[in-house]
């Protein structure tokens, strides 16, 4: 297979690796956000000129089988016409027209026009090289640039030419015939761009788009000097210059054309049919038509069959497409700068540590793709851990190591006993996972020093149901191979499976199967018709004269034969010449050959009534971790196996992983900086008969606690495949109905049996009134039912809260965001994790909340009068009606939230 050039410019995601489907996914999507210019009422698309070899190379075949549109031959052309054919269907983000070599008939042959049953015979054609000497004759623009054109172009390429050959038939077809005007028919592009007419044949269009730029209402809207709407010229052609013309001069003359005092640049874009990568005259149409020369990397594009045509036309497409980048210009000619990256100038964070973390602004990046932080105000160097509150060593710890002279308030996970109570990292948690798409943050716990036990709900394989099951963002957009077949196509011979698409952000049901090509009656034509490893095997057998009497036809060569000849010696000629009832039984062959040096490693066999080299073609070293062309070395000179900046690594070519979120396209990982094959992609892994959980390891599904070391104090829960604690965390059955898990260790539930009349509940073992609409006056609060006076005598300021001992506002000690173990909650005057009263108390109804024992109604939690009352060892959140954890929770939420998604944004 061909390799093909990289898309070029600063065109996201690397399209030149990705699949048709999700090309034409993205490009339908960006046009249906893209702004309107405000030049006109209009979309801005592409204008894109495709002229199509029609030399009579084209109607040779590709060696890739038969084209996947009904009606299709294995040529050249048919394959083209294909690709043509759906890629009209797939983007109408371009206005795409089509233009040909000019043919004129010869005066004498015929030749035949489309496919069976739809064929017709019409007088052979031979290309117009030039007439009198005019290049741009050669051009024969069948379909001009329009928007709404889509049929005329798929009508010449729909392999049907019912109603006639020629181009003003009700039914035409291109066909192939003739020499191959490269520079002669980009000659006659430029002219038809200008809205010149053909030298000697008449205008080249007439009626919509015979005119293309004085008839574009953008034409005089120009960005950075430089025409809003692209046009463009696509080459495609399979073979070198036969008519004299300069593709390459044609193709730089074609980046200032000139209309009505106006310069436009008019790109060229070269794609080589059946042409091996690299090729010189390829890449130098390219490079003067607009293309970059970058050492080491191929500005054309190569194809060898339809798909890779689609393709290389998709990458092209969309990298035409219009869209805002970060640069201080109008990119997309909506006249709004930098409009899709709003966080410009805002405050911002490099990823120091510490005193060593420095501040600025959002700026563009250098890509132009997104923002990047520019740093401002640099932090400190690292310096001793001093007793200052701060984290002067940048290590995320704080006063650590004794500097204070005694233990610090704050434990940390770092296997260390750092408040002196006796227990190292008393048990921390903090949030894990991701919320992103199905999946569901959990929470982790700290043992010996290390975060372990996440129990998250993470990603799973993407499959089509309109969800993101993979977490990354999108919803379905993927593509599976498919039959109709019971059992599966056998995917030998000339059968192949086909292709249904799930479409990104569809209704979660997969596109029909198309493209399947199915065993048919095996034919003496030298192909395995009915796909079951056997060349024309069974395809003689009817009776006929010969030597040894009356024989039977066989099939020799690809054509039915009767054996004749003298009974006597076997040879390997297809004939039974010994007359014993056995063909070619002899032994023959066995010699070592490479067929002029076409197969390696071959060995001379009887095949079909001759010796015949066997064994695997020489073919192009490509990156495969494979000898193919038979030299002795795997995968040599790795620089020139991959084009379009990809790499050579692990036996396939492979992108720069992208910084961000998503570094590589769907089905690939980034692994050691590249974005490699995921082979675990699309693996489902079903659970064992057991219901043990299994995980996909490099392709294979294995049971998941087989691979998963958990630490200590943890085991693997076989039904999940992960690490959980192992006490009543993780199996509450081990607490009796008078226990309550707190901390993993099973406990005496106080109010386990107590039953409370009316309103009342029960709250430490005693039934109590609830607070839910309780008002207090000024300077009280509610508690358990009754109204009491608050020791500090109203709110605390945000980050305060009430020390009833002392009747003072003091300091917050509990941190943003930290979560104590279950049946624990945070003491805010000493940051310790504490036996947690609301852990045993069922509140009457649902509609209240329990806070320190206490039940409210939520709506009397209210910010405004936030703040948190401690009394003795336990933690008491109240206001004047009752507030408490619930609101500090509510609180670190939302600014976790309002953070992260300031992170993306950036």
């Amino acid at each position: 297979m061909s390799s093909r050039a990289r898309v070029g410019g600063a065109t996201p995601g690397a399209a030149a690796s990705w699949p048709v489907w999700l090309v034409g996914c993205l490009l339908t999507l960006a046009g249906s956000l893209g702004a309107t210019p405000a030049a006109a009422d209009t979309e801005v698309k592409p204008y894109v000129l495709l002229i199509v070899d029609t030399s009579g190379s084209m109607g040779s075949s590709t060696n890739a089988g038969v084209a996947s549109c009904p009606g299709s031959s294995s040529s050249k052309l048919d394959h083209a016409k294909c690709a043509i054919q759906r890629v009209a269907y797939s983007y109408a983000e371009m206005i795409l027209g089509l233009g040909i070599y000019r043919q004129a008939p010869t005066g004498s042959g015929n030749q035949t026009c489309g496919n069976a049953p739809n064929t017709q015979s019409c007088p052979s054609k031979n290309v117009v090289c030039n007439a009198n000497g005019n290049l741009g004759d050669s051009l024969d623009v069948l379909v001009p640039l329009y928007d709404g054109n889509t049929g005329g172009v798929v009508s010449f390429n729909n392999m049907s030419c019912s109603g006639g050959c020629t181009n003003g038939a009700a039914d035409p077809e291109i066909i192939a015939s003739g020499g191959t005007p490269i520079g002669g028919s980009i000659v006659g592009a430029k002219r038809y761009y200008q809205g010149l007419d053909s030298p000697n044949f008449g205008p080249y269009a007439t009626g919509l788009g015979a005119d293309p730029i004085r008839n574009d209402p953008l034409k005089n809207v120009f960005v950075g000097g430089e025409q809003c709407r692209p046009y463009l010229v696509i080459q495609l052609t399979d073979g070198g210059e036969t008519c004299g013309g300069s593709a390459p001069a044609a193709a730089t003359s074609l980046l200032t054309t000139v209309v009505d005092g106006l310069t436009y640049r008019i790109e060229t874009r070269a794609i080589g049919f059946g042409i091996a990568a690299g090729d010189a005259a390829i890449e130098a149409l390219a490079q003067a038509g607009g293309r970059p020369n970058v050492p080491g990397e191929n500005e054309g594009y190569y194809a060898a069959n339809e798909e890779e045509l689609q393709i290389a036309i998709s990458d092209i497409v969309a990298e035409s497409i219009k869209y805002e980048l970060c640069n201080g210009a109008d990119d997309d000619c909506d006249t709004l700068i930098d409009e899709d990256f709003t966080n410009l100038g805002d405050a911002c964070f490099d990823n120091g540590i510490g005193v060593c973390r420095g501040s600025g602004v959002l700026v563009c990046n250098a890509g132009e793709t997104g923002t990047t932080c520019q740093v401002t105000n640099p932090g400190d160097s690292p310096s001793t851990e001093i007793c200052d509150g701060l984290d002067n060593d940048c290590d995320t710890l704080i006063d650590e190591g004794n500097v204070c002279g005694g233990c610090t308030n704050v434990e940390v996970c770092n296997n260390l006993d750092d408040d002196c109570d006796g227990v190292v990292d008393d048990n921390l948690t903090r949030t894990c996972g991701s919320d992103v798409g199905v999946c569901v943050k959990g929470t982790e716990t700290c043992v010996a020093g290390v975060w372990v036990g996440c129990d998250d709900v993470g990603p799973q394989t993407e499959i089509c149901d309109s969800l993101d099951n993979n977490c990354d963002g999108l919803t379905d957009g993927f593509a599976q191979s498919c039959s109709d077949l019971p059992g599966g196509n056998p995917n030998i011979g000339i059968c192949h499976p086909g292709t249904q698409i799930c479409p990104a952000n569809g209704d979660g049901n997969f596109l029909p199967c198309t493209g399947e090509v199915v065993p048919q009656t095996e034919v003496c034509d030298l192909l395995d018709n009915d796909c079951d490893g056997f060349v024309d095997e069974d395809t003689g057998g009817n009776a006929c004269d010969a030597a040894c009497g009356v024989g039977v036809t066989v099939c020799v060569a690809g054509q039915i034969q009767c054996p004749d000849g003298q009974a006597g010696v076997e040879t390997c000629n297809g004939f039974d010449d010994d007359c014993d009832g056995v063909i070619d039984d002899g032994t023959f062959g066995g010699g070592a050959c490479n067929q002029g040096g076409t197969i390696c490693n071959g060995v001379l066999e009887c095949l079909n009534g001759g010796l015949v080299c066997e064994g695997p073609p020489v073919g192009v070293e490509i990156c495969n971790c494979e000898d193919d062309d038979c030299d002795g070395s795997i995968d040599e000179n790795p620089g020139s196996l991959c084009s379009g900046g990809s790499q050579c690594v692990q036996c396939e070519c492979a992108f720069v992983c992208a910084p961000g979120e998503f570094p590589c396209p769907l089905g690939r990982s980034c692994i050691d900086g590249f974005c490699i094959t995921d082979l675990c992609f699309d693996v489902v892994c079903e659970p064992l008969p057991g219901g043990d959980a299994t995980t996909c390891v490099e392709g294979t599904c294995l049971r998941a606690c087989d691979i998963t070391p958990c630490s200590a104090g943890t085991v693997c829960v076989p039904e999940l495949g992960e690490c959980r604690f192992d006490d009543c965390r993780t199996f509450p059955e081990r607490c009796d109905a008078t226990d309550t898990c707190v901390a993993g260790e099973c406990i005496d539930n106080p109010c386990a049996g107590v039953t409370c009349e009316g309103g009342e509940y029960c709250s430490g073992g005693d039934c109590v009134d609830s607070c839910a609409g309780v008002a207090c006056g000024t300077g009280r609060r509610c508690e358990l039912g009754v109204c009491v006076e608050d020791p500090c005598g109203g709110p605390c300021i945000t980050g305060e809260v009430c020390n009833a001992a002392a009747g003072v506002c003091v300091g917050n000690l509990c941190a943003e965001g930290f979560m104590c173990d279950v049946g624990l909650a945070c003491n805010p005057l000493n940051g310790l994790c504490e036996p947690d009263v609301c852990a045993t108390v069922a509140c009457p109804s649902e509609e209240q909340v329990c806070v320190q024992g206490s039940c409210y109604f939520p709506a009397d939690v209210a910010p405004a009068s936030q703040r948190v009352t401690v009394a003795g060892k336990g933690c008491s959140a109240q206001t004047g009606a009752g507030a408490g954890w619930l609101l500090l929770a509510l609180a670190a939420l939302t600014l976790q939230r309002r953070r992260r998604a300031a992170k993306e944004v950036a």
